[in-house]
Parts: C-alpha cells; sequence; structure tokens
C-alpha cells in the first residue's frame, strides 16, 4: 500500500473516476487563490503534484509562467496534450513531491486537490513544504487543498457504485489507523481491476504546526471553493493559504 499513487495515479482508469472535477471546478478554485494572493503580473508559478494540467495550464492561459511536477507520466503526457490544444506553454516534468531540486525562485506555489498525505510519515509528507520554502520568494505564498479530516470522519460514505462507460466503478472506503484507504474496483464485462488510495488524515492543526515550525505564517483559510469560512464540522475541503 505504500507506493499505491503510482499504480493508480498512472492507469488509464483515474482520470475516468476523476472527470467531475472539470476546468470549471479548476476555474472556481483558481479564482479564490488569485483574489486572495494577488500575484505580480508574470508571476512564476509552480504546480506541485499537478496531475493532468487543469491548474496548470488555466493559469497559463492567463499569462502566468507555470512550473507543474508529477510522479505520473501518463498524467503529464495528458497535460502537455491539453496545453498544446490550448495552445499555452506550460513547463511540465516528472517529479517526486520528496526530491524537488529547482534553480528558481516562485511567487505563488500551489499542492492542490489532495495532493498531499500520501506518505507513510510526516517527514515523508512534508518533505515538499520543507522545499517550497526555500524555492518560494519572501511575503509570497503557499496553498495548500486538502480534505478536511474533522468532517470526513464523521460522514465517511462506506460504498458508492456509478456505471462510467459501460464500466462499474465500485468505491469502498474504510478508516484504518490514522488514514483513510479506498479500495477503487473497476469492472468492465468480465474483466476487472482493483486500486488503492490511501491518505494521512491531518487535522488542520497539526498541518498549521508543521508549517510554522518550517518558517509559514497562516493568514487565511477557507472551506470550498467558493471562498467559504472553514468549518471544522461542515466543511467538506481545507483550503489554507500560507505566506513566507
Amino acid at each position: 500500500m505504500n507506493e499505491w499513487y503510482k499504480d493508480w495515479f498512472s492507469s488509464d482508469e483515474y482520470l475516468n473516476l476523476y472527470s467531475h472535477r472539470d476546468d470549471e471546478d479548476a476555474e472556481k478554485l483558481l479564482e479564490l487563490i488569485l483574489t486572495e494572493t494577488n500575484p505580480v503580473k508574470n508571476a512564476l508559478v509552480l504546480d506541485a503534484a499537478c496531475g493532468a494540467g487543469r491548474h496548470s495550464i488555466n493559469l497559463a492561459s492567463r499569462g502566468y509562467h507555470v512550473v507543474g511536477f508529477d510522479l505520473s507520466k501518463s498524467l503529464l503526457r495528458r497535460a502537455k496534450q491539453d496545453a498544446y490544444k490550448k495552445n499555452v506553454d506550460v513547463s511540465l516534468f516528472c517529479g517526486d513531491l520528496r526530491k524537488i531540486s529547482l534553480n528558481k525562485k516562485f511567487d505563488l506555489i500551489l499542492n492542490l486537490f489532495t495532493s498531499f498525505g500520501y506518505f507513510p510519515g510526516d517527514e515523508e509528507n512534508f518533505s515538499f513544504v520543507r522545499t517550497a520554502y526555500h524555492l518560494l520568494n519572501e511575503k509570497c505564498f503557499y496553498l495548500l487543498d486538502f480534505l478536511n479530516s474533522s468532517y470526513l470522519l464523521n460522514h465517511l460514505i462506506p460504498e458508492t457504485v456509478k456505471e462510467f462507460e459501460n464500466k462499474k466503478i465500485i468505491e469502498r472506503r474504510r478508516i484504518q489507523g490514522n488514514r483513510v484507504v479506498k479500495q477503487i474496483i473497476i469492472q468492465n464485462g468480465i474483466t476487472e481491476s482493483s486500486y488503492l488510495e490511501s491518505v494521512r488524515l491531518y487535522s488542520k492543526e497539526k498541518i498549521v504546526s508543521e508549517f510554522e515550525q518550517i518558517g509559514f505564517n497562516l493568514v487565511k483559510e477557507f472551506g470550498d471553493y467558493d471562498g467559504s469560512i472553514f468549518n471544522a464540522e461542515k466543511s467538506q475541503r481545507l483550503i489554507l493559504f500560507f505566506r513566507k
């Protein structure tokens, strides 16, 4: 289970499962981010674990200089294809959150769509945060978009089933220790494939404490992409704006 992300994010089925996370969704989150951070014109933005590039491409289309990286080569291929179709320039490379080395300084660093908490321990999970602190220009922002563990623990849906292109997708969720584990079973006629997701459940207090020890200051917090005030019991998302 420790390296579940290598199989799942490289599979052809990943984008199918999360097809509901569309460009409109990305647009809404980016409007919130840009309104709250007000980056300089032609700002250099780093999109960490950028996946298929929805946010990177959107930002590049607005005139920002965007660098994105992800561990999944298949998701990066999709991102490059979409960037080409939309005629936008995005610098994309394959990289592991724990082993990033860049010789640039950024005006905004993004860590979106729960691309955090994948690894077994705190040292690995907060590794990129430490790296990001040194990659970020003074007075600039790091944005973390994570699940709200308090809400998830009280509203966990054990199983959902949906149909997609003649496939049945079964998602089974459970809490295992300090992690939420999801088994994804994809049935296509007589064939069946299975994948795992496993994310460490961090409280807001723990995240803020770790970021502050690194040197960041929490300046804003929201509970959804519409910019609602964060509520530990009611908010599904935990969107934190840190400043160096």
